[in-house]
């Protein structure tokens, strides 16, 4: 498995997908930046089907000049509003244990998280709604033992030692907090419509 990949989440398409290749060059003339190749994955993993997702691969370059994960953010709006989808950028580089993602929803400031390779794709899984090791499968063949909890620290002698703490909450941000509140309104109306039924 290649320790640096980038792949695109498009979300359920009306109708038949569109071809990648145009859709790409079209995007990347707006961005004046060299279109990358690029294929659809024709075998999503379960979770990702079900959840409504496709996914394109964008092999990288070895040698030097651009590279298309340079231009992810942009790339990721391209195809959200060529496709007029929610589309997912995810950039990993499992050698220096680092990601980008970004997501784009046409009409919408994209949203993009950078740093840490576990953080990174379990944010990613969370705004894909899917389990992490769903995505992670993507990335690496070792997805329950890397990215479920990454919850045991391995010493010098490669045998487990002691769990970690667990990773601290994330802090909401204002669309967190009006989905919580609007939940909870919704609860509040739920509650007493049952209350007027008995």
């Amino acid at each position: 498995m290649t320790l640096r990949r980038l792949v695109f989440f498009v979300s359920d398409v009306e109708g038949p997908l569109p071809a990648l290749p145009p859709t790409l060059q079209r995007v990347c003339d707006a961005l004046d930046v060299p279109p990358p190749e690029a294929h659809w994955v024709p075998h999503r993993p379960d979770g990702l089907a079900d959840a409504g997702w496709h996914v394109a691969e964008v092999p990288l370059p070895g040698g030097k000049g651009p590279s298309p994960e340079e231009h992810l953010d942009a790339i990721a709006k391209g195809l959200a509003q060529e496709c007029r989808e929610r589309t997912l950028g995810l950039y990993v580089d499992r050698e220096h244990s680092y990601a980008r993602a970004c997501l784009a929803v046409p009409g919408y400031p994209a949203r993009a998280s950078e740093g840490e390779y576990l953080d990174v794709v379990r944010q990613g899984a969370r705004w894909l709604g899917v389990e992490t090791p769903t995505l992670s499968h993507l990335f690496s063949g070792d997805a329950a033992r890397n990215l479920l909890a990454a919850a045991v620290d391995f010493g010098s002698g490669g045998a487990a030692t002691q769990p970690l703490l667990p990773a601290p909450a994330p802090v909401p941000d204002e669309d967190d907090l009006f989905v919580e509140a609007k939940l909870a309104q919704a609860r509040a109306y739920m509650e007493q419509y049952r209350g007027m039924r008995k």
